[in-house]
């Protein structure tokens, strides 16, 4: 359970469905009708923030998770596109995050067009992050599934669980 590799798949889940409803309630702020606007796009503003700050902690374990079991993998490629997606990942939400706020300063946007110019940046950058969090999750599906990255392997008879 203390083994420092097992902190990154125990973690990365809760980030992965914060951000995924923080896109759904901010898609459905731009396209709901105008009573409701306002608390789906505070929703989803309240949920991508945490994912976003949350998606850097899973970073870091995935590091030390990769100091670990980089030595034990077949194909390492498989590994390093994996932590390279991650980031990406991270950084496309990071910055859904900092538009998301940069849009609701209403004395920084003054200009509707502006904002609603961000507001499209912004559910594309979402959009391209959700897609990227798929493949990085696609990735490390890979590594845990066919190269078993991560995953104690019992002896041949099974005694250590006697």
């Amino acid at each position: 359970m203390w083994r420092t590799e097992l902190w990154h798949p125990l973690s990365v889940h809760f980030p992965i469905a914060l951000l995924i409803f923080a896109t759904l309630f901010l898609i459905a702020a731009r396209a709901a009708p105008f009573r409701w606007k306002e608390q789906f796009s505070t929703t989803g503003l309240f949920i991508l923030i945490p994912g976003a700050l949350l998606i850097w902690w899973v970073v870091y374990s995935g590091t030390l998770a990769d100091n670990i079991v980089g030595r034990y993998v077949c194909n390492p490629l498989v590994l390093e596109d994996h932590e390279r997606f991650a980031y990406i990942t991270a950084f496309l939400f990071s910055g859904a995050a900092l538009l998301e706020i940069t849009i609701r300063i209403k004395s920084l946007l003054r200009h509707e067009k502006f904002r609603r110019y961000l507001s499209i940046v912004s559910l594309v950058v979402l959009l391209a992050g959700s897609a990227s969090m798929g493949y990085v999750g696609h990735l490390g599906a890979k590594l845990v599934y066919q190269q078993a990255a991560g995953v104690h392997q019992p002896s041949e008879d099974c005694a250590e669980f006697e």
